[in-house]
């Protein structure tokens, strides 16, 4: 039997050649080298054809030695869906391949999942949350196989009815996949392999506007603002993309428009969403420029200033798009 933990990833090549003996091992472990970056298991094993346990050892490889840039866009279509526009670059720094990267997203429309070519897609419910898990990963299956240092890809998109946030997309680099001749370590350590494994820790994270705030039909002004403000107060704060005086001045501003749009109050509702888009347009003063420019979403930008640049233009295109919306119903 071959024990192959749950490694969510799209690179093969079994692990096999990378299991010998470990005569000087004395108990069963999982020890990251500090020299490589892998971890060594070692481990009792079973010879099934004598009935033997001898020491092995075997190499688990994360998918972590990248260095990836994330750029997104978004914007609105011609039928009132945010189309969300995503490119990678592989650093040339990077020891791996990037095999693939996934988000978890409020929603999104799985056919329109642009794929560029050599890869492939899905949109599917995530098993764990009330999200949906967006995933591109490298079609190839070979080990070794994906975009390779200091290449770059664009092409990857997705249609959704949700506004945009501030969300973390998980690459990773390809490896081989971990296997073994038996059954393979105790339970203790298969359930460490599990966990080192994981999507979330076997991966690199890097932020990026993706469908977060959700936006019901009919069009709900008071659901809309009351997830841009959770969403703001929850997220952005805890990710340390806004300062705490102008999360302050943000939240007062729309606990007041939710209470006009609640009141039906839409003089005082739009008055307050073009204060806060003021107040955003301060710090970033082409945060409302519409030119389809790649933002950075990775490095994190060196100047000052009061709200990382992409999450000013993230709030500020949810806060425009609650405008026009009240504008037209209005109308």
């Amino acid at each position: 039997m071959t024990y192959q933990p749950n490694i969510g990833r799209a690179a093969v090549g079994l692990l096999y050649f990378l299991v010998c003996s470990a005569p000087n091992a004395q108990e069963e472990t999982i020890v990251l080298d500090p020299s490589t970056g892998n971890y060594i298991i070692n481990y009792r094993g079973l010879d099934l054809d004598t009935g033997a346990e001898p020491w092995r050892r075997a190499i688990f490889v994360p998918a972590t030695k990248i260095d990836p840039v994330v750029k997104s866009k978004f914007k609105l279509n011609d039928q009132g869906l945010v189309v969300y526009h995503y490119k990678v670059k592989n650093e040339s720094n990077s020891q791996q391949a990037l095999s693939g990267f996934r988000a978890l997203v409020s929603q999104a429309i799985r056919t329109s999942q642009a794929i560029p070519q050599g890869w492939r897609g899905s949109v599917i419910p995530d098993r764990n949350t009330k999200n949906i898990r967006l995933n591109w990963s490298y079609s190839r299956q070979q080990a070794g196989d994906g975009l390779k240092p200091g290449a770059s890809q664009s092409g990857f998109s997705v249609e959704s009815n949700d506004l945009p946030g501030i969300g973390m997309l998980r690459l990773r680099g390809a490896t081989p996949t971990l296997a073994f001749p038996d059954e393979g370590p105790n339970q203790e350590l298969s359930d460490k392999l599990d966990e080192l494994s994981s999507p979330d820790n076997d991966s690199v994270p890097r932020l990026a506007a993706i469908p977060h705030i959700p936006n019901p039909t009919p069009f709900n002004a008071m659901v809309v603002l009351g997830g841009i403000q959770k969403h703001v107060k929850d997220d952005m704060a805890s990710m340390q993309l806004i300062d705490p005086i102008l999360l302050a001045s943000i939240d007062r501003g729309l606990t007041q428009a939710i209470a006009a749009a609640q009141g039906g109050n839409t003089p005082s509702l739009l008055h307050e969403l073009k204060n806060l888009r003021k107040l955003l347009k301060q710090e970033h003063a082409d945060v409302d420029k519409d030119d389809g420019d790649w933002n950075d979403d990775d490095k994190r930008k060196t100047a000052k200033h009061q709200i990382d640049k992409l999450a000013a233009q993230v709030l500020d295109f949810d806060l425009k798009y609650v405008e026009k919306r009240v504008k037209g119903e209005k109308d």
